[in-house]
């Protein structure tokens, strides 16, 4: 939720033909679907393309998928359903309401790692609205045949699955601190 392009910085520039995004300015969404919607028409998203998304952004990728079938989704530390998902972090996401998310990104703003410049940066009614549409999410329940899943096998946010490509050692944010890895995988995938 709080990543940006700066997320896919690096290796991840050498992809064929990929584009990082940027969530769309938060005019009020409640539900991943609608944030689906947005990306779709203001990127023109359409079938024949790859969604890669990490966390939240493969949740909204899914949402794409179900409402134009892509070629692939690839999910990079992301979950398919919410039972993955912590349910430490699912039951707390009614308290986002009252979090103060500016003083957290006004402290975030401080650091100097690429985590912290990219929370520093998101919009945090955004961020509110994502925790309790996350909470809400019915997960994905149709055909995983176009989706690849990359994942860490030390991801505290959401449970390593079976069906991944494992990355040793990898938490949740495997896409920036495991990015070569993450781009090979993808390339095997994508060709």
């Amino acid at each position: 939720m709080g990543a940006t392009p700066l997320m896919y910085c690096g290796p991840w520039q050498f992809l064929h033909d990929s584009q990082a995004l940027d969530w769309p300015e938060y005019r009020g969404e409640t539900r991943i679907g609608d944030v689906a919607g947005r990306l779709i028409d203001e990127h023109a998203i359409c079938s024949p393309d790859v969604v890669v998304g990490s966390s939240l952004g493969g949740i909204v990728a899914l949402e794409i998928h179900r409402r134009i079938h892509l070629r692939q989704v690839i999910l990079v530390g992301s979950a398919v359903v919410k039972d993955e998902i912590n349910s430490l972090l699912l039951a707390a996401a009614p308290l986002a309401k009252i979090t103060p998310l500016r003083l957290i990104q006004c402290l975030a703003g401080k650091g100097f790692n690429e985590v912290s410049a990219m929370f520093a940066e998101v919009d945090t009614e955004f961020v509110r609205a994502m925790c309790l549409a996350v909470k809400k999410w019915d997960g994905f329940d149709g055909s995983l045949e176009a989706v690849s899943r990359i994942h860490g096998d030390r991801d505290p946010v959401i449970k390593c699955p079976n069906d991944a490509h494992i990355i040793t050692g990898g938490g949740h944010l495997i896409a920036m601190t495991h990015a070569e890895e993450c781009v090979a995988i993808i390339n095997e995938i994508c060709c």
